[in-house]
């Protein structure tokens, strides 16, 4: 536009001159002839240009910070025994921090684990009693059982010396007349005589052992009735013993988790920013000792003027160049955030980093944004 309004300055200042010389010449003719120049008018148009202007690319600074941040306390009383880190270390997951003395704890560890111990003898002590006691008990049965067997045999003989007992006695009968009439000898009636008092001793005898066999019964009924006490006895012993052991470990529990309570370790892979404490130091409940920020899990904060809301989108690629780092680390917008106060006019844009190798929380860097286009 300003070339085009230096042209037009020009052209009327050569059209004056032209009208000047014009005159000039004329007077000098004595001429009667009136010269007249019309001067045509000279139109003039601003044209603007349809190049988008562009201003540069916009830098915003920010600096990394930590998705996680846990400043880790003591959860026993004792004296720190250990503390093998430093502020600016690096440590990895489930790496030991700090160590804490706790031996009032390990005394009552080992004197818990000595309770277990004898408790766990005990249950032996009791599993073997009680497997005696069955065998015991099996024994009494079997013992039972036989008897029972001696009865119905001395049952049995009864009975087969009571079926011969009448023809014994008909038979001596018999031979008694027999006799008496002189029809048999005196020796065929001892015979008959002997057979019937054989059959009747057979039969005291079957007798006999029957009583036998009943108090073999009842013996093995009461050895049998101790034999099963025996082992309800040792099963009671067993059940107690077990009991025993798992109190003792219930005990013990909390001092396991004590012990290793003592022993503090890193939740996850990160930088130490801050020790808290030393080593020979006293350690109560919730005392502080290191405050840890996560590493592998980084975030670029930056904050974004309101008025440059359209150049910052969740989803949107950027390019974060750390001063720490010669190159730039890609990310995405993943978080957009509202200022806590609405004078700043302004937003807090938060970026995952693709790549978090060698990255510290803290670090400072900048984002540059494509400028807005301006027709």
């Amino acid at each position: 536009m300003k070339y085009d309004i230096f042209f037009l300055a020009v052209l009327l200042g050569i059209t004056g001159l032209r009208a000047i010389v014009l005159s000039f010449f004329s007077t000098s003719a004595e001429s009667t002839a009136t010269v007249t120049s019309i001067i045509k008018p000279v139109e003039v148009k601003t044209t603007l240009s349809k190049k988008p202007l562009s201003l540069g690319k916009i830098s915003l600074n920010g600096a990394l910070e930590a998705v996680e941040t846990v400043t880790t306390t003591s959860r026993v009383i004792g004296q720190i025994k250990t503390l093998p880190v430093q502020e600016g270390d690096r440590v990895k997951a489930g790496q030991i921090i700090a160590i804490i003395d706790v031996k009032d704890i390990q005394t009552q560890r080992n004197q818990t684990s000595a309770v277990i111990s004898q408790a766990q003898a005990s249950v032996t002590v009791a599993t073997a009693a009680e497997t005696q006691a069955l065998v015991n008990e099996t024994q009494t049965l079997a013992q039972l059982n036989q008897a029972k067997v001696h009865q119905q045999e001395a049952e049995a003989k009864l009975q087969e010396a009571q079926a011969q007992l009448a023809d014994a006695q008909l038979n001596q009968q018999r031979m008694a007349m027999l006799r008496k009439e002189g029809a048999v000898s005196q020796l065929q009636l001892d015979t008959a005589n002997t057979q019937l008092a054989l059959i009747d001793a057979r039969i005291q005898q079957a007798k006999a052992g029957i009583e036998q066999a009943k108090g073999e019964i009842e013996q093995a009924k009461t050895a049998v009735k101790q034999a099963n006490f025996q082992v309800q006895q040792a099963r009671a012993g067993v059940k107690e013993a077990r009991f025993q052991v798992q109190q003792a470990r219930a005990e013990v529990k909390p001092t396991i988790a004590n012990l290793n309570r003592s022993i503090v370790k890193a939740p996850f892979a990160g930088v130490v920013t801050k020790k808290h404490t030393k080593v020979g130091a006293m350690a109560g409940f919730g005392q502080p000792l290191v405050t840890l920020k996560s590493s592998d899990r980084l975030l670029f904060s930056v904050v974004v003027p309101e008025s440059m809301k359209s150049l910052v989108k969740q989803g949107d690629e950027v390019q974060v160049q750390l001063d720490a780092l010669k190159g730039s680390v890609r990310g995405q917008v993943n978080q957009i955030i509202p200022s806590a106060n609405p004078n700043s006019r302004s937003f807090t844009a938060k970026i995952a980093l693709k790549k978090t190798t060698n990255l510290m929380p803290g670090m400072l860097g900048r984002i540059k944004l494509p400028p807005e286009v301006t027709q």
